[in-house]
């Protein structure tokens, strides 16, 4: 039988613009670096011992650290750097969600079979990485993305932390506080905190009506399953191919508003074969309308989940629609669908979408009735 559990690595890479200024300029090290011109957008760890830290301004930072290293971005000089680190994680698999220039979920359920243990994968990692760039990062290895990340936030710089399955889960949030959770900002904490809800530990005690009557629907859900290691979240793998589209050029131009559409439809269900043949999913829908004129326009749609669902893809096309001009003579009509995925994880209907916001309206009022009768009591 198959083992379907999963292995996720998070890595990080430590302090990572200021990190590579270092790297190219080493009478830096040791000295607290501050990269960020009127905020900063990092620091090294040596400034951070003043209490500087990302999203502070520049000027309260010269306050705490008069006697650091400011240096200004420069974007395209990382931009490069995260594009060879990106490459070098690509060698060992395409299944990589790059979530930021410095950071990754990869896949590594296949790969970790070949090797003996989480620690000598992690080594290798870190040391490819470092021989190839000069730089350090923190790694995290989990059954799902929640505990990836978690993990290597756990010890930077150059760390390395493991959680295999829920009890190491539960064991390693136990005593932390409840900034940890995902989703808990400074609002959540002090309306969990009016409850004497400080520890994760605290959280675990209280049921998921409880949390929902506290923190409202939605987030006291995700609350209570983050608190407890849930997540299910699937990596979602980058495409090499960034959109399909399809476009028709008219002899005549068209006028008719209702062969315009029937036109856009037909270039929309061809595009939609292609998006199901490539195993792809997608959240934007772009159309694209040129004129007689040589004028040319683009609008475009997202939604937050990824999908393959015609009826879903026919809804935002006619919302698309309703914002063109269709007064003027056409001589071309495009389709794109854009932003693509591998990712078949929630995909939904408008049906499925309806009822689940129907689900979650009655569930609320139950809550709150609940809210009333205990405050009677």
């Amino acid at each position: 039988m198959k083992n379907s559990k999963k292995v996720i690595l998070h890595y990080d890479m430590d302090a990572f613009y200021a990190s590579i200024e270092i790297r190219d300029n080493p009478s830096l090290a040791g000295k607290p670096v501050i990269v960020g011109t009127s905020v900063i957008t990092t620091c090294n760890y040596e400034a951070r011992k003043y209490g500087l830290h990302s999203a502070m301004s520049v000027t309260k930072a010269r306050m705490l650290c008069p006697y650091g290293i400011y240096l200004k971005v420069d974007k395209e000089k990382y931009s490069r750097v995260s594009k060879q680190i990106k490459n070098l994680v690509l060698r060992l698999t395409n299944k990589v969600e790059f979530i930021a220039l410095d950071e990754g979920f990869v896949d590594i359920t296949d790969i970790i079979k070949n090797y003996p243990s989480y620690e000598v994968f992690a080594l290798k990692f870190q040391r490819g990485i470092l021989k190839n760039t000069g730089l350090t990062c923190s790694i995290g290895i989990g059954y799902n993305k929640l505990s990836a990340k978690l993990a290597s936030d756990a010890k930077k710089p150059g760390g390395t932390t493991f959680i295999r399955d829920l009890d190491e889960f539960a064991d390693f949030m136990w005593d932390k506080g409840i900034k940890l959770i995902p989703g808990v900002g400074k609002k959540t904490q002090e309306i969990l905190g009016r409850k004497n809800l400080v520890r994760v530990s605290d959280v675990l005690k209280m049921s998921l009506q409880e949390l929902r009557s506290i923190l409202g629907y939605n987030r006291g859900e995700m609350i209570y399953e983050y608190s407890r290691g849930i997540d299910n979240r699937k990596v979602s793998v980058e495409s090499k191919t960034h959109s399909i589209s399809n476009e028709r050029t008219y002899s005549a131009p068209l006028e008719d508003r209702e062969f315009i559409w029937s036109e856009f439809l037909s270039l929309l269900e061809k595009t939609h074969k292609r998006l199901k043949y490539q195993k792809f999913h997608t959240k934007t829908l772009t159309l694209k309308v040129r004129y007689l004129d040589r004028k040319t326009i683009t609008r475009s749609k997202s939604i937050n989940i990824s999908t393959q669902n015609i009826e879903i893809l026919k809804r935002l096309l006619a919302e698309l629609l309703e914002e063109i001009n269709l007064e003027d003579k056409i001589k071309l009509l495009g389709i794109n669908l854009g932003n693509l995925s591998e990712n078949k994880e929630y995909q939904l209907s408008f049906k499925d979408v309806e009822g689940i916001k129907k689900e979650r309206k009655i569930q609320e009022l139950k809550d709150k009735i609940n809210n009333l009768k205990n405050l009677k009591d």
